[in-house]
């Protein structure tokens, strides 16, 4: 039984519409979502296309999502109203749903409907991702505070084993990596320039272990340090990866200011 409702929630429906559900395991839920998809258009002279993504488990990353992306893109290319029973069935954390969805709404002319939420759609949903920029502020300085611990146990022990296996001897500094990226100016191409000094120190561990640039990149991927692409829009639905390119590039930029 739904808690909050819409307006128009149970009102006759016309138009086009597609409904996506994340289709799990648990059989109440997965009824559940479509009952309250039906219920909200409530019959009408309206056309509906459902989306069902199955076999994808609410940490999959958004990239991976074919039927998502199949029904975003048949939203844009129909007009369609997009529905969802909930953002919570769509993944863990729901400060990153919202981001990828005010991602793809205002960048697609998407028009939103969240079923279980009479406060979100196309036109609000800025405003709620503005505060899971928030959240996500306080996981960047919540993985600062990691760093400053493997910094501290290398200073302590010599070295720091990752959970990859991989044995990090030396580690930059590191306060700038989350501004680091965004190009197109003085102040963004010398925060890229510090990028590249505080990753050498990684890098050439790496290398001093005899692994190629290719390796490395494969390797930096492991261990979760975002791409460049990644660092300039964390944003992005798409998953990116390091190219041996740029861990060349980073690798000789910082070489030089180390």
């Amino acid at each position: 039984m739904l808690i909050n409702t819409r307006d128009d929630h149970g009102a006759e429906h016309g138009g086009n519409y597609a409904a996506y559900m994340r289709v799990s395991t648990d059989g109440q839920d997965v009824a559940t979502q479509e009952h309250g998809i039906k219920a909200f258009l409530n019959g009408g002279d309206h056309k509906l296309k459902w989306f069902k993504e199955e076999g994808v488990s609410s940490g999959t990353d958004w990239h991976q999502r074919a039927e998502l992306h199949a029904c975003l893109d048949h939203c844009r290319k129909t007009d369609a109203t997009m529905v969802i029973y909930s953002v919570s069935r769509m993944s863990r954390r729901t400060w990153e749903t919202l981001r990828f969805l005010e991602q793809e709404v205002k960048t697609g002319h998407i028009k939103l409907v969240v079923v279980d939420n009479p406060n979100l759609d196309h036109n609000t949903i800025g405003l709620l991702s503005a505060v899971a920029e928030m959240e996500r502020t306080q996981i960047k300085a919540r993985t600062k505070m990691a760093l400053d611990r493997i910094k501290s146990e290398i200073a302590k022990k010599g070295s720091y084993v990752a959970k990859s296996g991989r044995t990090i001897t030396k580690l930059g500094v590191h306060d700038r990596l989350a501004d680091a990226g965004k190009a197109g100016n003085e102040a963004n191409r010398a925060a890229g320039a510090g990028r590249a000094k505080d990753l050498w120190p990684l890098i050439d561990s790496l290398r001093q272990q005899g692994l190629s640039y290719n390796a490395c990149a494969v390797q930096l991927d492991k261990m979760g340090v975002p791409s460049p692409r990644r660092q300039q829009n964390p944003d992005l639905a798409k998953k990116t990866e390091w190219r041996k390119s740029s861990v060349r590039n980073y690798y000789l930029r910082g070489k030089e200011n180390n």
